[in-house]
């Protein structure tokens, strides 16, 4: 699976190159080389309001924990955009909210220790059969980015940057043979997220990924598990 989305990922990125190297037309009252020269260039703010959908998956979960294709997560945030000069870098900066889905077979096992004070959090795989198990936590995020656009008449688009937000709230669905279940409040669940945030396209359409620095749980939960997303974004303006 992997091999194909690095295959797939290539190609789209030569589609955009290719587009971002176009030569624009020049308005026949334009005095000049070029309309889009950096000169003449005026920076206006532009991506403002991103809106995403994601696969959102776990990295370094326990040995024989799975993670199936319904990991479906969405995001959006509304930015402030501040180009710099007449260049084509731009800072952007505002709020956001996140959805991470994580479809699997894990099962969340409490266990206490021996004075009964202390609750860990263990992840096995279940075993009996089940139609639903998803582990969903949404978030509000501060996101913060470095941005470059092209002044070409197809716009090309990178932007990388990170973000910090905060898990206000969780819960796991399970739908199995002990019935429809939804439990709120997993413990030991790390609330502080932070991490990297990358987008490249053309126009108002780009691939977008998240890889957090930050783990999914605390000292007392599984150790090394990360979370981060790859998906599609739109950028109505």
């Amino acid at each position: 699976m992997l091999k194909h989305f690095t295959y797939l990922l290539a190609f789209i990125l030569s589609g955009f190159f290719a587009l971002a190297q176009s030569t624009p037309t020049t308005s026949p009252n334009y005095k000049g080389s070029s309309e889009y020269d950096l000169k003449n260039y005026k920076g206006d703010p532009r991506d403002r309001l991103i809106l995403e959908v994601n696969y959102t998956n776990w990295l370094g979960v326990p040995k024989g924990i799975k993670s199936d294709w319904k990991c479906i997560g969405f995001a959006f945030a509304t930015m402030f955009d501040k180009p710099f000069g007449s260049s084509n870098f731009s800072l952007g900066y505002g709020l956001g909210f996140y959805a991470h889905n994580y479809s699997s077979n894990a099962n969340f096992v409490y266990q206490l220790d021996s004075t009964n004070s202390t609750v860990t959090t263990i992840l096995e795989p279940k075993t009996i059969p089940y139609i639903a198990n998803r582990y969903n936590e949404r978030s509000f995020e501060i996101p913060i980015e470095l941005r470059f656009r092209t002044k070409t008449a197809t716009m090309f688009k990178i932007m990388l940057g990170g973000k910090i937000g905060y898990v206000v709230s969780d819960f796991r669905k399970t739908d199995d043979a002990d019935g429809r279940v939804r439990r709120y409040n997993t413990q030991n669940i790390n609330r502080l997220r932070y991490g990297l945030v990358f987008r490249i396209g053309v126009e108002q359409v780009c691939l977008t990924a998240s890889y957090y620095l930050s783990e999914v749980f605390t000292k007392n939960g599984p150790k090394g598990v990360i979370p981060y997303s790859v998906g599609i974004a739109i950028i109505p303006y």
